[in-house]
């Protein structure tokens, strides 16, 4: 070999050595606005754990609608404008419908086998297309009734300890839940399979929250012995991974016992198990997760919600309680409960359910997603595998979108045209692209059923002192799945006559 081919050699792979860092330096140099990183620990310590979706709404006033963070390598990207959102997690869901993965809350405590946080893959879609099924019009209208009894438990209740109003609450939307998923009626909230999904939220609700376990920034961690100094959080993950298995299997087992009987009362679970023979191991995991879908993830989503209208309501907008108030008097008369069937002939209250929805989203940040290709966006690079955030609360309070956003308005969705006037909330607060919320139709439903029949039958205002002068809520809201502060209320029937009839609810129900 000449003497000109030794050099050739080493003088492409420098060139090629050269052309690879310049091509490093200009991904990231075109990688979206973000706040000043750290080396090493990029912004790992200025993502706040509690509220993240104010700080990120903050930061894109000065960053942008589309935004880099970085933890420890990790790559973020925060969206925080609808039209980002159509464009990436819509139009492009076929590259970002993947859940990264989340070592404490997907990994080490479970939680990735069930659908909200499973892989985008063949075992999701089968899942997922399970639950559609049970959950659609025809399967569902078969537990219509199942609202009505129990608001004729739940408004005896809040007759009698109007000040118990959120424990009230708890029990009629996991009555509800539970009867529809597993046929098991629930007495009380101290009923073991209802504290054991409770549990079970608590615990995903904080290991989920961005930055709460440092594992999920530094991955590695997950593998340091359990004796370690600062592996506090195995112990953690072992106990509530513990939970996640007994919130999945207990309900699921008790209505495998009741079909063997031949006592299971009608239920999604049931439905589930009986049109199944010969399934293998897997196939009945993968029953088991589906079905624990509705009690785990339905009941304290719902809860939140409804909380946000009783809050909303008397506290701070009483003309919205009046005028839905003068529309149930006017479509259903003044003693007659609402039905699902009431849902299309009370737009008024369907612009106050939307607006429940926007005023402060049950997920203010929505489950992250993962891209799984790089990408390019508006001249901004978004590489393969980062963890993509959509902020929900910023895009419900861009005033662009719902001018005075803080306020709650439900006459920002008056039709004209056949369209809203501001864009419907449901759009977002239930999830983007091919993740969007199967439970979507019972959740709402749900809200329906219980605010209508509420403000059908009573009047909700603020406590008052003893001087007389009313007491301020407190509005603040926590949690990534996200519970407003404590408040209380003054809630009264509206007239004597419907006070009789509540207590003739009670009444039939005790004999």
């Amino acid at each position: 070999m000449s003497q000109s081919s030794y050099l050739t050699v080493p003088v492409l792979v420098f060139a090629a050595y050269v052309l690879y860092n310049h091509a490093q330096r200009l991904r990231i140099s075109r990688l979206p606005p973000g706040p000043p990183k750290l080396p090493i620990i990029g912004n790992a310590l200025q993502i706040p754990k509690e509220r993240e979706w104010l700080t990120f709404n903050e930061w894109s006033k000065q960053y942008g609608e589309i935004m880099h963070l970085s933890a420890f390598g990790r790559s973020i990207i925060v969206l925080s404008s609808l039209n980002v959102i159509d464009q990436l997690l819509d139009k492009r869901s076929a590259i970002y419908s993947d859940r990264p993965t989340l070592q404490m809350v997907g990994e080490m405590m479970g939680y990735s086998e069930l659908l909200p946080l499973s892989p985008y893959g063949t075992r999701h879609r089968e899942s997922r297309k399970l639950l559609l099924t049970a959950l659609n019009s025809r399967q569902a209208s078969q537990f219509s009734h199942v609202y009505e009894e129990k608001l004729a438990t739940f408004l005896p209740r809040l007759l009698g300890s109007p000040k118990d109003f959120r424990l009230n609450i708890r029990w009629l939307v996991t009555s509800i839940v539970f009867q529809i998923s597993h046929g098991h009626a629930v007495e009380d909230i101290g009923d073991p399979l209802v504290q054991l999904a409770e549990r079970s939220n608590h615990e995903f609700s904080e290991a989920i929250a961005t930055g709460a376990f440092l594992v999920d920034l530094v991955p590695m961690l997950r593998y340091i012995p359990d004796w370690f100094p600062g592996a506090g959080f195995k112990k953690i993950a072992k106990r509530w991974r513990k939970t996640m298995e007994r919130a999945r299997d207990e309900p699921y087992d008790f209505v495998k016992s009741q079909l063997e009987k031949g006592v299971a009362e009608p239920s999604f679970t049931a439905n589930l198990i009986s049109g199944s023979m010969n399934l293998t191991p897997e196939e009945e995991n993968m029953r088991r997760c589906v079905s624990s879908i509705i009690s785990i993830a339905g009941a304290d989503t719902t809860v939140s919600a409804i909380e946000s209208f009783f809050l909303a309501i008397p506290s701070l907008y009483p003309d919205v309680q009046r005028k839905a108030q003068a529309e149930l008097d006017m479509v259903l008369g003044p003693s007659r409960l609402p039905t699902l069937a009431d849902h299309q002939r009370l737009p008024y209250i369907n612009n106050l359910l939307m607006e429940v929805h926007r005023w402060n989203p049950v997920l203010p940040l929505a489950l992250p997603h993962k891209v799984t290709q790089d990408d390019v966006y508006n001249g901004y690079f978004i590489p393969a595998g980062s963890t993509v955030i959509p902020n929900t609360w910023a895009i419900l309070h861009d005033a662009s979108l719902y001018p005075d956003p803080n306020k709650f308005i439900p006459e920002r969705y008056s039709a004209k045209g056949g369209n809203y006037v501001n864009p419907d909330p449901r759009t977002f607060v239930f999830g983007y692209g091919r993740r969007v919320c199967p439970g979507q139709g019972l959740a709402e439903d749900t809200l329906f059923m219980v605010t209508a029949s509420t403000l059908a039958m009573f009047d909700i205002a603020k406590p008052i002192c003893p001087d007389g002068s009313p007491i301020e809520p407190d509005v603040t809201y926590t949690g990534s799945i996200s519970h407003a502060a404590p408040f209380a209320c003054r809630i009264t029937p509206r007239s004597k006559e419907i006070q009789r009839l509540v207590e003739e609810m009670g009444n039939a129900n005790i004999s």
